[in-house]
């Protein structure tokens, strides 16, 4: 859970969507200059998702890349 979590975090970060600053630490996430309202709840809805097993909504919110 905690390596997909990472590699999402990463993802944003290497796309600009969120600062590089932004972690995934193993006891809270910070993600910065989060894009609106929608979009930050939808990456908390899917990380606390993933907390609980379901990787599918982060999966969603954060789609890996080919």
């Amino acid at each position: 859970m905690y390596n997909a979590v990472r590699e999402a975090v990463i993802r944003l970060i290497h796309s600009g969507e969120i600062r590089p600053d932004s972690s995934a630490g193993p006891v809270y996430f910070a993600l910065y200059d989060v894009d609106g309202e929608v979009r930050a709840r939808e990456l908390a809805a899917a990380l606390h998702a993933a907390l609980y097993g379901d990787l599918n909504p982060l999966s969603r919110a954060v789609p890996p890349t080919t």
